[in-house]
């Protein structure tokens, strides 16, 4: 009785046609009733697809390699591609994408973050940067093999597992095996007979270091220096020494012990030789304050932070304000150590001194935009002069990044400090302001390598009357850039460097904005 019921409900619930249709679907995915020829184009297809799917699954969650090599913690990953490829993803700053070989598969290396630690160890210790890039070298052929090993096991494993699942077959899981290894050792076997060594020398950019071959120069010619560089980062301080040792038996402007000193540097680049020039120059002269007019870093990346954390061990006020390659994250980097002063418009007073600045209105790390925005530096100036004209009392230092428009400044301080331009330059407006631009503390950071003329590491020690505040004289220290190991020094004395350094028709005019 029952069983005639739950019949008889079947019947109602269903359909006839529903029911026709279950019938049909499930006669036809029954092999036995296909055709001969389509069984054996199945039985022959269905491995190597599933060999194929699984081994890409496989790949995709459990391919990749983690490691660290030198002070980078990086992922390396072999992808099956339709075209093969070199990727080097350096978020959050883009890619460099490498046309390495034509074989159906992609290195994917991503550096994930930086053994902060290790990286500081580089920097206060600049000498062991000669052996990085080989550590590195070595380091990441050590992490290539055993990545294209863990690759090749686990797109094996991968197709030979899915195979067993649907399958379920030992002969065709087998042939599947097989299907799985024979991918791997021929696209393994493809990209080494099209690979390409020179495709080093083409690389493609994405991201934010698109900008990376104007900004930085031509990557061949850097590396041929960076030993030569890293050598003579330990010759800078000695240089500095030297250089102090002048300064005593000049015979000209000597300061007091209540004079206050002020030490002008700019534009670092990411140059770890700048801290231990800085850092010498600052004990020697026993200077009280350091003012930094800005271009700290390279990018404005996060990446970059940790650079400026030898800061903190100056062991006096550092001041700082934003150049346009400084991000707002850098100006916060910066403000951590708790030393620093960063200006964003607001005066502060350190060591005897009023002190004014503000940001640069823009943020160009990137070149290819690079000189478009003239009429916002030029906004931002007037905006940052017109509310420095109301302060009072008046500052007695304005810091402001780029000069270009410097004349705004006239008579509302007596003295302006910039950078920006990596050329020494001062010259006194026709209301009395002095400005100077400091060259390059970092030696113009990476693009120092890249040219044959290097460029000179500049930074300068400033005199000030302690009872009226005025600058009284400066020293410009000099030390050679690249390949170059003279130091020199000019004292100069405000009295006798009132004339236009620029020309006197045109005392101001805007500098190189390639920077």
């Amino acid at each position: 009785m029952c069983y005639e019921q739950s019949v008889d409900v079947a019947t109602e619930t269903s359909p006839p046609g529903d029911q026709a249709r279950r019938r049909v679907w499930r006669d036809y995915t029954r092999t036995e009733s296909w055709p001969p020829w389509l069984r054996r184009t199945f039985t022959l297809l269905s491995p190597v697809a599933l060999a194929l799917a699984g081994a890409w699954v496989a790949l995709t969650i459990a391919g990749t390699t983690q490691t660290y090599v030198g002070p980078l913690a990086i992922d390396v990953a072999f992808r099956p591609t339709l075209s093969g490829e070199s990727v080097i993803h350096l978020d959050p700053v883009g890619a460099v994408v490498l046309d390495t070989h034509s074989g159906p598969v992609t290195l994917d290396i991503s550096v994930r973050q930086v053994d902060l630690d290790g990286l500081n160890g580089y920097v206060d210790n600049p000498s062991s940067l000669a052996g990085l890039d080989e550590e590195i070298t070595a380091g990441m052929q050590d992490v290539l093999v055993d990545a294209a090993l863990r690759a090749a096991v686990t797109a094996l494993i991968g197709g030979t597992l899915a195979a067993a699942l649907v399958l379920r077959s030992v002969r065709r899981t087998a042939l599947a095996a097989g299907v799985a290894g024979a991918a791997v050792l021929g696209s393994y076997g493809l990209t080494a007979l099209t690979y390409n060594p020179e495709a080093v020398r083409e690389p493609a950019y994405t991201g934010p270091l698109a900008a990376a071959p104007q900004l930085i120069g031509n990557a061949e010619d850097i590396a041929t220096n960076f030993d030569a560089y890293a050598d003579q980062l330990a010759g800078f301080v000695a240089n500095v020494a030297a250089v102090y040792d002048t300064t005593l038996n000049l015979e000209t402007f000597q300061p007091g012990d209540d004079t206050i000193r002020v030490l002008h540097v700019s534009d670092l680049h990411l140059n770890p030789a700048a801290w231990d020039v800085i850092d010498a120059v600052a004990d020697q002269y026993d200077v009280d304050a350091i003012v930094d007019s800005g271009d700290i870093v390279d990018q404005g990346t996060p990446l970059e932070n940790s650079y400026v954390r030898p800061i903190a061990e100056l062991d006096r006020p550092y001041v700082f304000v934003k150049g346009n390659h400084d991000s707002v994250a850098t100006a916060a980097a910066v403000a951590a150590a708790p030393n620093a002063v960063v200006l964003d418009g607001e005066p502060a007073e350190v060591a005897g001194l009023r002190f004014l600045g503000a940001p640069d209105p823009r943020f160009t790390p990137d070149k290819s935009v690079r000189g478009v925005p003239d009429e916002v530096i030029r906004e931002g100036t007037e905006e940052f002069a017109d509310d420095a004209a109301d302060l009072e009392p008046p500052p007695d230092v304005i810091v402001f990044h780029d000069p270009s428009h410097a004349e705004l400044f006239d008579g509302i301080a007596p003295l302006v400090l910039s950078g920006h331009a990596h050329k020494r330059d001062t010259y006194v407006l026709d209301d009395g302001t002095r400005v100077m631009v400091q060259g390059s503390t970092g030696g113009a950071g990476l693009r120092g390598l890249r040219d044959e003329d290097p460029t000179p590491v500049n930074l300068s020690v400033l005199y000030f009357d302690p009872e009226t505040k005025a600058l009284v004289a400066w020293d410009d220290l000099t030390l050679g850039g690249l390949g170059q190991t003279s130091a020199e020094i000019d004292r100069h004395q405000a009295g006798e460097d009132d004339g236009a350094a620029q020309g006197p028709e045109d005392p101001s005019p805007a500098p190189d904005l390639d920077n």
